[in-house]
């Protein structure tokens, strides 16, 4: 056979935003080997009349660090034609990691990143101690492409223990962690990730360890990533403020590295604040250097409940009665006395997240039958209908239906005008999945189906040439994915190919298919025909298929030492 697959009639939108055109796709050996007007046999064909052929989505922004190790496919990122993931975002990854440290990393994955604590304890089988031995224990073992940025949190745990949460390091630690970070990138990191957003914390309240280092210790870090000429650096600094972009500009002009921060978007609290980010952005690109800012295609949506939520960590009162055991919890909530510090705290005028808008967040789903005529009704509405303050009848329904009722936030992403200029945007990434995190909480694994179906057909915000561009090669270049994100010979047979006309991402859905049947959020999509990895087809008919033909995706610095040796 001439080819182990070949690809008719389809529309190639290939990545670069060029025009797209009509053409055949020949694929040999995970490779692809040819587009035109092609001729020979082959072991498979597809017809894809009337559906766009692109390059595999690269989703960049994921916590799939452990999720991988019990789901090879990281489902459900191939239904939305998601052929390449990067993990160890937000100073978070299982490695480099000391025998005895695991359940340190372990505590910061559960508060911050929401993931279940049961599922990681059945789910991760630890082994590794470098962040390279963490790769290698992947390797033949995923349905999709991996990458993994090395994080912070971990490296500095590394070093210095339980104090990595309590004090700044001495020179002689953070020349410790220049090393692991060094090692990591041979090892073959796509680069660092750093946190200090205020609000992370650990599993037993304590900052995540990077939310101890000054400017210091990151620019030393960082500085290792100038060294080897490799590598992105990624931060979240919580709530972002236009100060930010000072440091920002200084490590791209020190380190001449790409930087890319968390996040714009439109935020309630704070309706211009995205433009303003925009323009302190400008002045680094235009002296030649790069801080890409992250955004989402879709509000960021929380579901909760007051068994479970993060909503209101920026609040005291709040976060320490979330800390609390359930039944104390209830009392608290039942108690005037503490509903009067708990509207003090929504009432303090410092900037926050939270819109403290009782007409946008609203009840998803009540667990009481009676209940039932307050479902869909945001709680403003829901209030009236009680003859009450709307935090008063708030709280009352948790406690009326024992903290189980759900409700739904999105804190930003609500001016459709905005979000289209901010995804239009040169400076800006788009794809913050958090794919693998918050999986009770919310699921937006469509990023990319939503940018393609919601902004290209619906809102006419990008052609789809630039928005396949922005999922794939824009990505690739970024992160220094060589062989990736374009569909030209010789290139890696990663496929995308999906309906333009009805390509889209449903509402998340609950699934219980984590370790120790935790139930979590899925979301699916409709529109995307077939999934390729490396010249294999992973997704079709709706399901999740196949072998296992996802390859770790290391660092330039690795494959330099391997072509050595």
């Amino acid at each position: 056979m001439d080819y182990d697959l070949l690809v008719r009639n389809g529309r190639v939108v290939d990545g670069s935003g060029l025009p797209s055109y009509r053409a055949d796709v020949g694929v040999k050996d995970g490779k692809i080997a040819e587009i035109g007007r092609l001729k020979g046999g082959a072991a498979r064909t597809i017809d894809a009349d009337g559906l766009a052929v692109a390059p595999g989505f690269i989703d960049h922004h994921t916590h799939l660090d452990a999720q991988l190790l019990w789901d090879p496919y990281g489902t459900c990122e191939p239904q939305h034609g998601v052929t390449s993931v990067v993990t160890g975002n937000c100073g978070l990854t299982l490695a480099p990691v000391k025998k005895g440290g695991e359940d340190a990393l372990v505590k910061s994955f559960v508060r911050v990143e929401a993931i279940p604590r049961y599922a990681l304890e059945q789910g991760v089988r630890w082994g590794w101690h470098t962040f390279g031995e963490y790769l290698d224990s992947l390797e033949g073992k995923v349905g999709i492409n991996m990458g993994g940025l090395v994080g912070h949190i971990a490296v500095r745990q590394y070093v210095m223990g339980e104090e990595s949460v309590e004090r700044a390091a001495t020179p002689g630690e953070v020349q410790q962690m220049r090393l692991l970070v060094r090692e990591a990138m041979e090892g073959g990191a796509l680069g660092i990730s750093t946190n200090r957003n205020e609000r992370h914390m650990r599993e037993d309240g304590k900052p995540v360890a990077s939310r101890l280092a000054d400017d210091k210790e990151l620019f030393a870090l960082c500085d290792v990533l100038s060294e080897l000429n490799a590598g992105v650096i990624e931060t979240i600094l919580g709530r972002n403020k236009i100060e930010h972009f000072t440091l920002y500009g200084d490590l791209a002009r020190r380190t001449q590295r790409p930087i890319i921060w968390q996040s714009i978007q439109h935020r309630w609290t704070e309706p211009d604040l995205w433009r303003r980010q925009l323009d302190a952005v400008a002045p680094i690109f235009r002296d030649g250097y790069r801080a890409y800012g992250l955004s989402h295609t879709v509000p960021l949506v929380r579901h909760f409940s007051l068994k479970n939520t993060q909503v209101f960590d920026e609040f005291p009162t709040w976060k320490s009665l979330m800390f609390l055991p359930e039944e104390a919890r209830r009392q608290a909530f039942a108690d005037p006395g503490t509903r009067q510090k708990l509207r003090a705290d929504l009432a303090d005028p410092r900037p926050t997240n939270f819109h403290r808008r009782w007409d946008i967040v609203r009840v998803e789903k009540t667990a009481r039958p009676e209940n039932k005529k307050y479902n869909g009704k945001n709680i403003a509405e829901m209030a009236a209908m009680r003859n009450q303050d709307p935090l008063e009848a708030f709280l009352d329904l948790a406690l009326e239906e024992n903290l189980e009722t759900v409700f739904w936030n999105a804190n930003n992403g609500g001016d459709s005008k905005a979000m289209g200029e901010i995804l239009s945007s040169p400076y800006v990434l788009a794809g913050t999945s958090d794919a693998g995190a918050h999986v009770q909480f919310g699921a937006d694994f469509g990023y990319s189906t939503t940018l393609l179906g919601l902004w290209v057909r619906e809102r006419g915000v990008l052609s789809l040439e630039r928005a396949v561009n922005k999922l794939t090669f824009e990505v690739a270049s970024v992160y220094g994915l060589e062989g990736r994100g374009l569909l030209r010979p010789g290139f890696a047979a990663d496929l995308a190919i999906f309906d333009p006309e009805t390509v889209n991402a449903h509402e998340p859905e609950w699934a219980e298919d984590y370790p120790a049947g935790t139930k979590r959020l899925v979301q699916r999509s409709e529109g995307v025909y077939y999934t390729i990895v490396n010249g294999e087809v992973i997704y079709t008919d709706g399901r999740v298929k196949g072998g296992l033909p996802g390859q770790i995706l290391r660092g330039p610095l690795h494959q330099a030492r391997r072509a050595a040796a």
